[in-house]
């Protein structure tokens, strides 16, 4: 069912789940290249962690009342060193991770004891903390470490290598492709009257490489209807992102050609400013973001609706919006919510200077962007907000 004029989370929401409808492929990378890419199953561990009990801090380890005469070094990495049973009345000399004898009751850090004639005396600690790590209480064989549909970052990467990993399964980076609409886009230099600079053609893939997916192509494509259905009949990508041509002139061709490619529409607009002509469809396999011309309107577009896209393509579920305290009122008389970039103070979000639908100055400054309901809203008040992705 097509959403029209869909409120901003009503579009994120169906155009995440149209995004995850769509089938996955799979593939399996070493550990070492799976930073920044999505589980696609989920994970458990192959061992424990740590494998036995281990000292937290360089010391004795110690079992029973002291004083206690020294015995021989155990030393991290040397399994063999601590292998044999802790008599009492003996300490032995431990470096962090070593592998603490049987019978084991604390490790007493270098710090709390002194040495003399060969005797260690403790010094006097109330808390009598065991500085020991017991086998398994990190992690524990067969124990859960991460969900499928998970953004593999670096500590998340850390966590399956101590779980004994050297490989995962994830999912494949959607292939995407850019078009460009609009016979007034020059590619270079300052434009002439009439024209505009290309904002879209370099920061759009980056943008969508860094959410995930794979390196987009870029087509310029003039206000053509026969150009606009090339660029869209696309169906070795999964996702087509297109700016400009979703309004309702005499030269915007998305809609009529998505009509012709038998496109289904999923969110026909948005009841938001700016962003309100955004359009995604889907056909077959293929994914259709269209954002409006307008840059801020494009960037917004991307940010509230094109995130939750890429997200469902890999399965993920889009990060949940936040908030933020107005520090000065915000007027809004127009139908819809008012998305503005904003900069964060001591006394809370307040609008960036120089932004409208056609102006790129203020989100460039912005911290986020946070989104006002229709009828304004009041210094002191919580609004939702947006993290930016770059």
């Amino acid at each position: 069912m097509t959403v029209r004029r869909a409120d901003w989370r009503v579009a994120r929401a169906e155009a995440a789940a149209a995004a995850r409808a769509l089938p996955r492929a799979l593939e399996t990378v070493p550990l070492a290249e799976s930073a920044g890419r999505t589980l696609a199953h989920d994970v458990t561990s192959l061992a424990r962690v740590p494998g036995s009990d281990v000292s937290a801090m360089d010391g004795w380890a110690v079992t029973g009342e002291g004083p206690w005469r020294l015995g021989p070094s155990i030393v991290a990495g040397r399994v063999a060193d601590g292998a044999d049973p802790l008599p009492p009345g003996i300490a032995r000399p431990v470096t962090t991770g070593a592998v603490v004898p049987t019978g084991t009751d604390r490790v007493l850090r270098s710090e709390s004891g002194h040495v003399a004639d060969d005797v260690l005396t403790a010094d006097d600690d109330p808390r009598r903390p065991s500085h020991v790590r017991r086998a398994g209480e990190e992690i524990d064989r067969g124990d859960a470490l991460i969900a499928a549909g998970t953004l593999l970052t670096p500590p998340r990467v850390a966590v399956l290598a101590l779980g004994g990993h050297d490989a995962v399964s994830v999912v494949v980076r959607p292939a995407v492709a850019l078009a460009v609409l609009g016979d007034e886009v020059v590619a270079e230099g300052v434009p002439g009257p009439g024209t505009v600079r290309d904002v879209f053609s370099v920061p759009v893939p980056r943008l969508l490489d860094s959410l995930g997916a794979a390196p987009a192509t870029t087509t310029r494509v003039p206000d053509d209807l026969d150009a606009t259905i090339a660029a869209l009949d696309r169906p070795d990508r999964r996702l087509v992102v297109t700016t400009g041509g979703t309004a309702h002139g005499p030269t915007d061709h998305v809609r009529a050609a998505l009509d012709r490619l038998g496109a289904e529409l999923v969110v026909d607009g948005l009841a938001m400013r700016p962003g309100q002509p955004l359009v995604v469809a889907r056909r077959g396999e293929t994914l259709y973001l269209c954002l409006p011309g307008n840059p801020m309107a494009a960037y917004v577009g991307l940010v509230v609706v094109g995130t939750a896209v890429v997200d469902g393509l890999l399965g993920r579920r889009p990060a949940p919006p936040g908030s933020v305290t107005l520090a000065v009122d915000v007027a809004h008389p127009r139908a819809g919510a008012l998305v503005q970039a904003y900069r964060l103070t001591p006394d809370g979000a307040v609008p960036t200077e120089r932004q409208s639908s056609a102006m790129l100055r203020g989100l460039a400054d912005a911290d986020g962007l946070l989104i006002v309901p229709e009828g304004g809203a009041r210094a002191g008040d919580v609004v939702p907000s947006l993290g930016l992705p770059w």
